[in-house]
């Protein structure tokens, strides 16, 4: 008992920000508020531990210069907001991008990159085994469409797809053969709670990204045969009985819809549709400023139907901020893919490469950026930037 205490009294601040920065990777494919207890804990000991001292070297730095307009727009867009209330609960999401001083401010090496990944694929592995389960009927899931633990497709896909893209880039780079079985075991786990999930968004993100994890998985291969084990890995999600009736469910709606949809008349179970016509109107109207943090809600009512956001990162910004929030929006994520592209052959710009792929895509047809789980994910991988750059510790 004594020895524990005092190894207890000799761990560092560092150490326990990084272990409550593993347990919110670990947290984040269970739901939303296990993550954002971690990451206040790690935030709390940053804090008592005197590293707010870094800020303003960090702020400093060229890469953060992309995250000052989300910082400063949804605060400047409610002076002008048609409804400030919802305005102000969009402007207060603002408080999870300060996460990424938390990771840029802690040095990560190769070892604790793979560390903090593999508790981030130990979460995502947890959640396929309940998926399992659930699916056989062993356990009653707590709605049908949000098999593991509950948390909605959309953000949990992101997740999936991310721990598969990692888990090909060790595959790829282990010299062991005990090892690769490992990592595509974790790809073919990820890819079965893939299956299950009745989230077109992510079947048509891992169509797009299933090149990525071919190239890793047939890297000593030619072309056409990584070409055609892409192909194999999007039909073997295509053999889902969940997802041929997503997909099928999909095309039905269309050809019964389309007319109707090219009329611009509203159909409830293609909404997005008029989401887009919608926010696209509004920035053709309002092209330099938008109609402020939050005002969407308006105009959209006033055509007969309420639309909280578009569900897309960049209509929202450019409906909300004008031509400025557009731009913001592809600076933070060109800023992010260019720095992690250029480093790709390490660890850890791998994995800031998947999130930036993934959530750029993902937020295409979400609003992720309003979204906790997946701002919380972005502002996490971000913050890494300053580690594929010049470390500020």
């Amino acid at each position: 008992m004594q020895n524990l205490k005092q190894r207890l009294l000799t761990i560092k601040p560092n150490d326990l920000i990084f272990y409550f920065i593993v347990l919110t990777f670990f947290a984040l494919p269970t739901g939303t508020a296990p993550p954002l207890i971690a990451i206040g804990l790690a935030a709390l000991i940053w804090l008592v531990s005197g590293k707010i001292a870094h800020i303003k070297k960090i702020i400093m730095q060229p890469w953060f210069y992309p995250v000052i307009p989300f910082l400063v727009l949804p605060w400047i867009g409610l002076l002008y907001s048609q409804n400030t209330d919802l305005g102000m609960d969009y402007a207060l999401k603002t408080k999870y991008w300060l996460v990424i001083f938390i990771t840029a401010g802690f040095a990560f090496d190769e070892r604790e990159v793979f560390i903090l990944l593999k508790w981030f694929w130990a979460g995502l592995l947890m959640g396929a085994f309940l998926a399992l389960i659930q699916v056989m009927g062993i356990v009653t899931p707590i709605q049908q469409e949000y098999l593991g633990f509950g948390i909605v497709h959309t953000l949990l896909c992101m997740y999936l797809i991310t721990g598969i893209l990692t888990a090909s880039f060790y595959f790829k780079n282990t010299g062991s053969w005990n090892g690769r079985f490992v990592f595509l075991f974790l790809i073919l786990a990820f890819l079965f709670h893939l299956a299950v999930l009745r989230g077109r968004t992510g079947y048509l993100i891992f169509g797009i990204i299933s090149p990525f994890v071919a190239n890793n998985l047939m890297y000593k291969f030619s072309r056409k045969i990584k070409i055609a084990v892409a192909v194999i890995l999007v039909c073997f999600l295509l053999l889902s009985p969940i997802v041929k009736e997503e997909v099928k469910g999909t095309f039905v709606k269309l050809n019964e819809q389309k007319e109707n949809i090219l009329k611009g008349e509203y159909v409830v179970e293609l909404s997005r549709f008029f989401m887009v016509r919608e926010s696209v109107r509004i920035i053709m109207a309002h092209p330099f400023m938008g109609i402020g943090t939050g005002s969407i809600t308006e105009p959209t009512k006033a055509r007969g139907h309420l639309v909280t956001h578009p569900h897309n990162n960049f209509l929202y910004m450019g409906a909300s901020y004008g031509i400025l929030g557009i731009a913001a929006c592809f600076w933070l994520f060109w800023k992010m893919f260019k720095t992690s592209w250029r480093l790709r052959n390490t660890a850890l710009g791998y994995f800031v490469f998947s999130a930036c792929i993934v959530l750029f895509l993902g937020g295409m047809f979400d609003t992720q950026i309003l979204n906790t789980g997946t701002l919380l994910f972005l502002s996490l991988t971000y913050g890494l930037l300053n580690h594929l750059r010049n470390p500020v510790v």
